[in-house]
């Protein structure tokens, strides 16, 4: 319980930090958000009145509390820049609800090809003893690992959509109209994703199972009459995934926060389109919840590692 408990004091405190520097941040980045909305139609009077209903008049750590008070509350304010007809600004709770699934289901099928794929492949490729799977799955793994994600992802869209015709490219199907038809059209950009993430974590897995191979306790299973089999899942792969865990999690990380590149090429509504689009327009409100909860992916992942690191080596101790 006091190491849970130390991890969630730093949860929070990091989380609290990093609100305050995003929204303190934008208060001191050049420009005028009122012009910006009104546009053509601004004028000194309508300038002033809406300044007040933003509450842009007030001192920047009164507008920091009030908005941090309001998260808390689970009010995230309202978006600058969309809105649901001509007079009613659209909520960034409703908003972020509409994009977050779609990252989401594109992030949980991106780490479950890599799971499924890498982790078999690493264990293979370390098992190993030809030079052929050898060579050819180090220059296999090196080349997907080169490949920019775009071009992956131009060349998947061409190969299945345009060639194959599994998927009609840019033809996004919401979650809401057809869900398995979602899931379907997900598959491809999350295989873009995961065929570089996979490359690496095949080798890491690899590596790491090679450094363990030659250690003394494995020396010490085979002098005791331990099977291959029994040494090789039972105690080396066991330590080797300490490290891959880590890596993994970073994976995880940064596929919640957005896979910009990729959402793009496939025209998918996820979070990272927004983000992107909501700095370029200064729609700040909905920039400050996309980086707290970006923030919040990569903690809490990271938090899971390290239950996981406890689940699997007992010996760690609370430090």
């Amino acid at each position: 319980m006091k190491y849970l408990g130390k991890k969630l004091i730093t949860l929070i405190m990091t989380l609290f930090l990093v609100s305050a520097a995003a929204f303190l941040a934008f208060q001191i980045i050049p420009g005028d958000v009122v012009t910006s909305i009104l546009g053509t139609e601004a004028t000194p009077e309508r300038e002033e009145q809406l300044r007040e209903e933003l509450g842009l008049n007030d001192p920047p750590v009164v507008r920091y509390f009030h908005w941090i008070g309001n998260v808390l509350r689970g009010d995230l304010g309202v978006s600058y820049r969309y809105s649901k007809n001509m007079t009613e600004m659209m909520p960034v709770a409703e908003l972020i609800g509409d994009k977050l699934p779609v990252t989401l289901w594109l992030a949980a099928l991106s780490m479950a090809l890599i799971v499924v794929i890498s982790i078999p492949l690493g264990v293979f490729w370390a098992r190993s003893g030809s030079h052929v799977p050898d060579a050819v799955l180090g220059v296999a793994t090196q080349t997907v690992m080169a490949v920019p994600s775009f071009f992956l992802g131009i060349l998947v869209t061409y190969l299945f959509g345009i060639v194959l015709k599994w998927f009609a490219p840019g033809r996004y199907v919401s979650y809401k109209a057809d869900f398995g038809g979602f899931l379907g059209y997900l598959f491809f950009p999350a295989l873009s994703i995961a065929l570089p993430k996979i490359a690496m974590t095949a080798r890491f897995l690899r590596n790491s199972m090679l450094t363990e191979l030659g250690a003394d306790y494995v020396r010490t299973a085979y002098g005791k009459g331990c099977t291959r089999r029994r040494v090789m899942y039972g105690h080396v792969l066991r330590n080797a995934l300490m490290p891959v865990i880590t890596f993994l999690g970073m994976i995880v990380a940064e596929i919640m926060a957005g896979s910009i590149v990729i959402e793009q090429v496939f025209s998918l509504p996820g979070i990272g389109r927004l983000l992107i689009s909501s700095v370029s327009t200064r729609d700040f409100p909905v920039v400050e919840i996309l980086i707290l909860y970006i923030t919040f992916a990569v903690i809490f992942v990271y938090f899971l590692v390290d239950i996981l690191y406890r689940v699997i080596d007992p010996r760690i101790s609370e430090k």
